[in-house]
């Protein structure tokens, strides 16, 4: 982004340079003095259709306006209409990007060489439009898999996501889409968790227990104990309902004795264990 408070100070010295108030400027600009008074602290940056204008005004040009930093000769290119002519590198764009609408920003965007890494998409990310973003991810995906979209999940479509999450799951397993799991629908982490219940048991479910369903949580929680006993459900146990966990402690200690629960006790409440041994009237 451009140095809005090295140019907002230029704005303020010129403007005096011309014996001009904020409300002289405003109303040569078309804008409110409001609008003057952000871009000379520093808060805001003049739209780009009212640059040649202000540089008129000031006479200066656009070049220093913009303090000659990364971005203004695009800025330049997008006034005069010819930005798709610009090759722009990820630098220029970065700066320039939060003062574009996405049409623009797409039509920069894609001039620019294929070097760009997926940090740098994911800084242009909320700039670009959702179609476009979710091409670069499609693309992504089907060149290097899921883990690299992690950066840009919060962006992506959810349906989208939840495609890719699908397929990686299917030939990577549950733990490949651990780095946008926040990001999927919670309905189809559901989904998934189910399966790999079925299919692995518990085990590998923890890496997205933190983003599943309370009441999934629980129904796995309880067929694992059912199935195999309440150690089984360890890897579950930071996430799951303390209440759900104290009533399988005590079940499992009325089954197989206190002994049963020694690698649950770290989560359960101690007034409960404290309850069962004073009622059982000791160990």
């Amino acid at each position: 982004m451009f140095d809005m408070r090295r140019i907002g100070v230029q704005i303020v010295n010129w403007r005096k340079e011309k014996k001009l108030t904020q409300m002289n400027l405003a109303d040569q600009l078309g804008v409110s003095y409001q609008a003057v008074s952000n871009w000379e602290r520093g808060e805001t940056m003049p739209d780009i259709a009212k640059l040649p204008e202000l540089a008129t005004i000031l006479e200066v040009s656009i070049d220093e306006l913009l303090n000659h930093e990364k971005g203004s000769a695009l800025i330049q290119q997008i006034i005069a209409g010819e930005e798709k002519n610009y090759k722009a590198s990820a630098e220029e764009f970065s700066n320039v990007a939060p003062l574009l609408d996405s049409q623009k920003a797409d039509g920069v965007f894609k001039s620019l060489s294929d070097t760009f890494t997926m940090k740098d998409l994911a800084t242009f990310a909320p700039f670009i439009s959702q179609d476009l973003l979710d091409d670069c991810a499609k693309k992504k995906f089907d060149e290097e898999g899921i883990k690299p979209l992690a950066g840009i999940a919060p962006f992506v479509s959810r349906e989208l996501l939840d495609e890719f999450a699908e397929k990686s799951v299917s030939h990577q397993g549950i733990k490949s889409i651990a780095p946008i799991a926040p990001f999927i629908s919670r309905d189809k982490l559901g989904l998934f968790a189910e399966r790999e219940y079925d299919a692995q048991g518990l085990k590998q479910i923890s890496v997205i227990a933190p983003f599943l369903k309370q009441e999934v949580l629980t129904s796995l929680a309880k067929q694992g104990f059912e199935k195999e006993g309440i150690r089984s459900i360890v890897p579950l146990c930071p996430f799951i309902n303390k209440e759900v966990l104290n009533e399988l402690a005590l079940k499992a200690i009325s089954e197989k004795g206190l002994k049963e629960i020694i690698p649950v006790m770290p989560f359960i409440d101690q007034g409960v264990l404290n309850g069962y041994v004073k009622e059982s009237g000791g160990v």
